[in-house]
């Protein structure tokens, strides 16, 4: 018999365990909710994603700040269900941007990437 095949987790589920990891290594992690499901029939769509803009949503800004608590650092993370790491074209902007800025970024795809995350930037 083969062994038993575990469900993926979901995106959700990753950035929680991100988030609590981040907090046991001494960071600050803020989510920045740039997803919305809107109501409504198209030209409702259209003026809630206006309103959105307006108010700083930003498409593919990534999912976490990170602030570390013992040094003066900030970073941020892009959060994919497990085993996803394929980021779209506004994710990818957003990725070089914020490295060419100086800031790090890293894509996290398990509960661990996290701490692996921090350990690649040379935070622990």
């Amino acid at each position: 018999m083969g062994a038993v095949r575990q469900p993926k987790l979901a995106e959700r589920a990753v950035q929680r365990a991100s988030i609590q990891m981040l907090a046991h290594m001494r960071c600050h992690a803020a989510h920045v909710p740039n997803g919305s499901h809107l109501a409504g029939d198209a030209i409702a769509r259209a003026k809630q994603t206006t309103a959105l803009k307006r108010d700083g949503v930003r498409p593919g800004f990534p999912d976490l700040i990170v602030i570390d608590q013992t040094a003066p650092h900030t970073g941020f993370i892009e959060v994919k269900r497990e085993g996803v790491a394929k980021i779209d074209p506004d994710q990818i902007w957003w990725r070089d941007e914020l490295q060419r800025l100086g800031f790090p970024w890293a894509l996290v795809n398990t509960p661990d990437g996290a701490g692996a995350a921090l350990r690649a930037w040379g935070w622990r």
